[in-house]
């Protein structure tokens, strides 16, 4: 029986991914007619254990700087009707539509396949660009791997399949706290140069400028994609993948170096050039887009967005051309899928040059419909109508036009209903969204429902405990602390049946209070006291009393016993007890870290009120501050802004001469 399919694994020591690689081979290895080659760079014997329980043909190759021979040793010996090749740091994370294509019969229709391979930037597989790779093809006796480095398969026929399936592949992700990645474009680009300077290429300029973006040297990664668009043009031929990727990425580069108008005008000359493709201009806008934001050149943005729209509009009508014209990362899809956001920068231009007509255009080009698109850019229209308050009339007015189910576009139908007297309107509109709000719109659904008298029951229908204290904690956010107490009133009566409901959202109110609130050691007494009763109130619904007669019990909440603390610390401060109050907050502290600032602020009136040697306490005030400092440093470690906003706010007046305090607020602001 002969073999349908040849893998060819490329394999060093890497111990920490070749485990993975040769599982995700096994279910191929099993359903298929197929063999597995293995050509060995490495010497760890582990390693070569491994690779010997799933096969025994092993190739040693001795590394010669050279990407084509190694790989080119492996197909030499390959026997199958077609051939696959990867690397030992990338594996499958399923292979079961590959299995249909060959046993089905369906791979005899085409010359070749391409799979995806999606590139992480981090170790946490959150960041990720998806390139369709050609790692497959029927095997004839012309097929062979050209390139010393970034190496192809040459001739990669036609026609060929597009599959799904995908490898994890985390080769340029640099270790924590190594030079890994670095030094791998270092290696990289030795390679590169050296054969550039042999034989100078478009397609070895593009990898050199690949590697030097990498290592973020972005004027020579400009440099090297100026002179591959040259020699490209010189060649003549028709416009390869290798020189659609870098026409797409000169201008980013060139503005990454810092020199945005530059960017723009070698943008323009590319745009006028009849050798760049139209994926090619669609990301070109997109970045000239941005650099016209950062500028502030409106009407040139609104030229920009508007051609970005002609391109997208003729490449959705010629589906050949759109699916033809990629490299890598630089695909139609990926282009389309940045269209919400050149729109949204688009409706700013608009709004600033007062082109209310433009506005309403621009809205019915946003893909309402591509819910994971647009849901990640309702913060930024947010942002857009509240900059623009003087223009909302006309712009909800925008939105009652489109004709979309969108849940955002239905709570804006809902509130331009409102604004025009049409309340049954407005309620069914805010009924349609409360049956597919997403959570970031939660908060804005619930103050609507509460302001204009609408009833929350579709909204308790579809939305549990805890994410309604994500949402409290969005409507605190919304809600100025003046209007609290008369919105909490309106709400209270629509959480009768939800009792929990009303304490995490009372709790939500009184913290924004606690920490904005410029109050007296007495008034914050007294709202520190209705907070700890509130939680206390939560805990006693859900926690048996024997388990609550154990504040430091390990399986309370860190809240609940913060409530218990502070609640000690009042009793104290009631009975002047102040000096006694220090120990309990520091602990308060390390058991709720949100809470730090207050109980700072809190550290500090007592201090000023206590009847005895100002340095003692000043001394525990400190100490406490330090505390407080190393909790804000946490905040930001973890990226979480709003939070550290709040601590560094409030350790700014309380440590006015702190100029480390005062350089971390400024920071955090940078980060928001």
């Amino acid at each position: 029986m002969s073999i349908q399919l040849s893998i060819s694994l490329l394999m060093s020591d890497r111990p920490e991914t070749a485990g993975k690689c040769l599982a995700s081979l096994k279910p191929l290895l099993k359903e298929l007619d197929s063999e597995l080659i293995v050509v060995f760079t490495g010497k760890n014997n582990d390693i070569l254990d491994l690779i010997r329980q799933y096969t025994s043909h092993i190739i040693p190759f001795t590394w010669c700087n050279d990407f084509s021979k190694a790989r080119n040793a492996g197909l030499k010996e390959a026997k199958g009707e077609w051939f696959l090749f990867l690397d030992d740091d990338e594996w499958f994370e399923d292979t079961e539509e590959i299995i249909r294509f060959f046993k089905s019969g369906e791979y005899r229709q085409y010359q070749s396949a391409l799979y995806i391979q999606r590139n992480y930037s981090d170790w946490d597989g959150q960041c990720y660009a998806n390139s369709d790779v050609g790692r497959m093809c029927r095997l004839t006796p012309d097929t062979k791997f050209v390139y010393p480095i970034h190496e192809n398969l040459n001739p990669f026929p036609e026609p060929y399949k597009y599959l799904r399936s995908y490898v994890h592949h985390y080769g340029y992700v640099e270790k924590p706290d190594s030079a890994s990645g670095k030094r791998k474009s270092q290696r990289n680009l030795s390679l590169l140069l050296e054969n550039y300077k042999k034989s100078p290429s478009a397609q070895y300029c593009m990898q050199i400028t690949q590697e030097y973006t990498t290592v973020k040297e972005y004027d020579t990664a400009a440099a090297y994609c100026r002179e591959g668009l040259k020699l490209a043009a010189k060649e003549g031929r028709i416009v390869e993948s290798y020189e659609l990727w870098m026409q797409a990425h000169l201008p980013f580069l060139i503005s990454s170096a810092g020199e945005p108008k530059t960017a723009i005008r070698e943008g323009d000359t590319l745009l006028s050039s009849p050798r760049t493709l139209e994926v090619g201009k669609a990301y070109i806008y997109n970045t000239l887009v941005d650099l016209c934001q950062q500028l502030r050149d409106f009407q040139k943005g609104i030229d920009y967005v508007r051609k970005y729209h002609q391109t997208m509009e003729y490449l959705r009508k010629h589906p050949e051309k759109a699916s033809r014209q990629k490299c890598l990362s630089i695909t139609f899809s990926d282009v389309e899928g940045r269209s919400a956001k050149t729109y949204i920068a688009g409706l700013c231009f608009a709004a600033k040059m007062g082109n209310l007509d433009l506005v309403k255009e621009l809205l019915a080009w946003i893909p309402w419909d591509d819910t994971a698109q647009v849901q990640s850019c309702y913060s930024e229209l947010e942002e857009w109508k509240q900059n623009h308050e003087d223009l909302l009339d006309m712009i909800l007015e925008g939105f009652s036009q489109l004709k979309t189910e969108n849940a955002y576009v239905c709570l804006q139908k809902s509130l331009f209903a409102v604004k025009t007297g049409q309340y049954f309107d407005a309620e069914r509109y805010w009924k349609a969204c409360a049956v597919q709000c997403p959570s970031e719109l939660q908060p804005h659904l619930a103050e609507a429902a509460v302001m204009h008298g609408f009833s929350l029951k579709p909204f308790w229908e579809n939305i549990s405990l805890e994410s309604w204290t994500e949402c409290a904690d969005g409507l605190a956010e919304r809600i100025a602390v003046p209007d609290m107490p008369a919105f909490y009133q309106k709400i209270l009566p629509e959480l009768e049946e939800f009792p929990l409901y009303a304490e995490r959202l009372n709790q939500r109110f009184l913290e924004k209070q606690l920490h904005y609130g410029l109050l007296d050691l007495s008034k914050l007494t007294e709202l520190l006291g209705t907070y700890c009763g509130s939680v206390l109130t939560e805990a006693k619904a859900l926690y048996r009393d024997e388990l609550l007669r154990d504040p430091d019990s390990y399986a309370l909440p860190p809240l609940y016993k913060f409530a218990f603390l502070v609640q000690d610390v009042l009793g104290l401060i009631e009975t002047g007890k102040l000096a006694e109050c220090i120990p309990l907050l520091k602990k308060a502290v390390r058991v709720y870290p949100r809470m730090s600032a207050l109980i700072g602020r809190l550290t500090k009136l007592i201090d000023e009120q206590a009847n005895r040697p100002q340095t003692t306490v000043s001394e525990e005030f400190a100490a406490l501050g330090l505390q407080v400092k190393q909790v804000l440093y946490g905040l930001i470690e973890n990226r979480q802004w709003v939070e550290a906003y709040g601590v560094a706010a409030q350790l700014a007046s309380l440590l006015p001469d702190d100029l480390e305090v005062l350089r971390l607020k400024q920071e955090i602001l940078c980060n928001m």
